[in-house]
């Protein structure tokens, strides 16, 4: 028996630590890392099993190739001889027809290690294919706050153990930031109040001292109805406004002229109750606002940011006292992305193709995408559009390959199916994005079968499609080392060279978040977007879908799709083949419709139909549907997903995914 220490490489805030206990090479339990300075000790309930899916039957183990007809998912064994052969002669074959163009490339965080998500980069680049804008989860709220607070990092969470007000703002905490929770509790030990702004009750505001129920996409609208009253009441803080910020004049001008009723209406919540929280952030200065990124995803997601982050500058939360702050995303390591991704290795410019609209892109593309690399994702599952994307992957004239660990969605559309490493297998460095450390491991146990990692597959394809520039040839080990550069927020005495299960605090902890700092750059309230659609200022802006007046009379329901406790995106739905999801239905539109507890219902619009079973309760508010959690399909959803329903729009800026502005009817369906 022996233990080996690594890091959680899921899509995460919080890049847990881990103790692995192995017996005889099999990791047999894992636990958290006591010695891992912000997760202390314990992991959420779906990482406690994760060596389960490192020993799984359900791993791909082998190179495979398809014998039936796409979606069947059946397979072939091959050798790797035979894989390499394959992927070569067909990659090729689409690089001489049709240029490198035709290939597209598909991955995301179904990895977050910095060598196994970029480790594609440099192949792709090289080889002249497509490029991949992967901007389906984050981008539009980070680059909506980075218009105006920058490129710094984002104040530590654990100056929330000093505040008296700690505000979740739509973010479950309990479900996809568990290690902020304990920062919480001690806090309202020691008095804090904890509050929680959310379009439905989800477990962080069943533990909260207060629910402020917001509309979906309502955020922008309560944040600018509390920037009114504070501005109107003068109890805004002058002193940062003044000395540490650019612009809020403009802005005042704008919020003062705004019709209150029309940001009650818009926000949903009444106008007695954003006086009472705003009468909470004014009389705590010591305030802390955990921001999380589903108030992003729809088609104004930047603009809510762009309000959040402007009422906790007006609030004076970013100038340095205890308790006060605001967090979207650490960012406590700058990154330096032309040095990950090896962008110089393009021979000359290719197109960009935005993730979040994958079915547009193999169904409608000019010239058409020929060839697709997945791998770190399951993009039938979590893509917009599913059914479109399913159309897609059908195409046999599409050639694609999946890299991945076990079978999934997708892999039944696979025509080369390769076997992937789990994290437990591999080389890497991974960066919290809730906290302020970064870790880099080595593998904890041989890989199963014939895996191999992201990094040495696309290391092994370059080098025999005849690529012979120096990356192509560095181990994991040396590419770590090459991107150690590239990293902002490292302690001097690292030099050159990260020690192998070293974790790391980021020099920006003590200084992050504050304005006040010498040297610091100004606050910015209103901005230059180079855009003369998207305003200078945080502003109030119409939804495309929730507003539609005549979609809401068709399909009167709106539909969010939220994480849940089982779930990490797509990640483990093996755990669940047959399972038939809940959906969340208001008792006053249950009662309307029919519609009992337990009963199946379909959800459906003109992109699809996903049916779940009814989970009546008020927990969500009338007219709003809350199903939680992307599970596989199976015959029991009516083989669809929950993103059949969502929307390929992209949102205001930074051209992100609406997965929370979907416009739905919903009726009951025979058992």
């Amino acid at each position: 028996m022996e233990t080996r220490k690594t890091i959680c490489p899921l899509d995460c805030p919080d890049a847990c630590g881990i103790v692995a206990t192995l017996d005889d090479g099999i990791i047999t339990r894992i636990d958290g890392d006591p010695d891992h300075p912000f997760t202390q000790g314990f992991l959420c309930k779906k990482v406690r099993t994760y060596h389960e899916r490192v020993q799984s039957d359900e791993r791909v183990l082998y190179p495979q190739k398809r014998v039936g007809p796409k979606g069947e998912g059946r397979f072939e064994r091959i050798s790797w001889d035979e894989a390499w052969s394959i992927l070569i002669e067909k990659l090729t074959a689409i690089r001489e027809e049709f240029g490198g163009e035709a290939l597209l490339p598909y991955s995301y965080a179904g990895n977050m290690g910095k060598v196994n998500f970029h480790a594609g980069d440099p192949f792709f680049h090289r080889f002249g294919a497509s490029r991949l804008n992967r901007t389906i989860c984050s981008t539009a709220a980070k680059s909506g706050w980075a218009l105006h607070y920058g490129s710094d990092p984002h104040s530590p969470p654990d100056k929330a153990l000093d505040a008296d007000l700690i505000v979740a703002w739509g973010i479950n905490a309990k479900v996809t930031n568990i290690h902020f929770m304990p920062l919480v509790v001690a806090a309202r030990r020691r008095g804090a109040k904890f509050i929680v702004i959310d379009p439905y009750r989800n477990i962080t505001a069943e533990a909260a001292d207060d629910h402020y129920l917001v509309k979906p996409g309502g955020d922008t609208a309560l944040a600018l109805a509390i920037l009114k009253i504070l501005i109107a009441g003068k109890k805004v803080d002058h002193g940062f406004i003044e000395n540490h910020s650019e612009g809020f004049a403009e802005l005042t001008a704008y919020v003062s002229g705004l019709d209150m009723a029309a940001l009650v209406e818009k926000s949903g919540v009444s106008e007695a109750r954003i006086h009472e929280l705003t009468a909470l952030f004014a009389a705590n200065p010591r305030t802390f606002i955990r921001v999380g990124v589903g108030l992003s995803r729809n088609t104004q997601g930047a603009m809510t940011t762009r309000a959040i982050v402007s009422l906790a500058a007006t609030l004076g939360l970013f100038d340095g006292k205890p308790g006060a702050g605001a967090l979207l995303s650490s960012t406590a390591f700058p990154l330096d992305l032309r040095k990950l991704m090896f962008t110089e290795l393009m021979q000359q410019p290719t197109r960009t193709i935005n993730m979040v609209r994958l079915g547009e892109a193999l169904t409608q593309a000019d010239p058409p995408v020929k060839g697709l690399f997945v791998y770190s994702s399951n993009p039938l599952s979590v893509a917009p559009d599913g059914s479109e994307v399913k159309r897609g992957l059908a195409r046999e004239d599409l050639f694609t390959i999946v890299h991945e660990q076990v079978y999934t969605d997708t892999t039944r559309y696979a025509d080369l199916l390769l076997p992937a490493t789990t994290s437990f297998e591999n080389d890497d460095l991974y960066f919290g994005f809730g906290h302020f450390y970064m870790s880099r491991t080595e593998p904890v146990v041989q890989p199963r079968g014939e895996a191999i990692s992201n990094f040495d597959l696309f290391q092994t394809l370059a080098q025999k499609m005849g690529f012979n520039d120096p990356v192509f040839f560095e181990t994991a080990a040396e590419r770590i080392n090459t991107y150690t550069p590239a990293i902002s927020g490292m302690p001097a005495e690292i030099g050159d060279e990260i020690p192998a299960g070293a974790t790391i605090r980021s020099t920006y902890f003590e200084s992050a978040g504050d304005f006040t700092r010498p040297g610091a750059k100004k606050f910015q309230f209103t901005v230059d977007t180079g855009d003369p659609d998207l305003p200078r200022h945080a502003a109030l802006m119409p939804t495309r879908e929730l507003e539609d007046e005549t979609l809401t009379e068709q399909y009167p329901f709106a539909l969010i799709t939220p994480p849940n406790g089982d779930l990490l995106n797509s990640t483990f739905g093996e755990r669940f083949p047959d399972k038939l999801a809940a959906v969340m239905v208001h008792p006053i539109d249950a009662e309307r419709l029919d519609i009992n507890q337990g009963d199946c219902v379909e959800i459906a619009n003109p992109r699809g139909r996903h049916t779940r079973e009814a989970q009546v309760t008020d927990r969500t508010q009338p007219g709003l549907l809350v199903a939680e959690g992307i599970y596989w399909q199976n015959t029991q959803s009516g083989d669809s997903g929950i993103n059949d329903l969502t929307s390929q729009e992209v949102t205001d800026y930074g051209e992100g995914g609406t997965f929370h502005e979907s416009r739905v009817k919903l009726k009951k369906v025979a058992n």
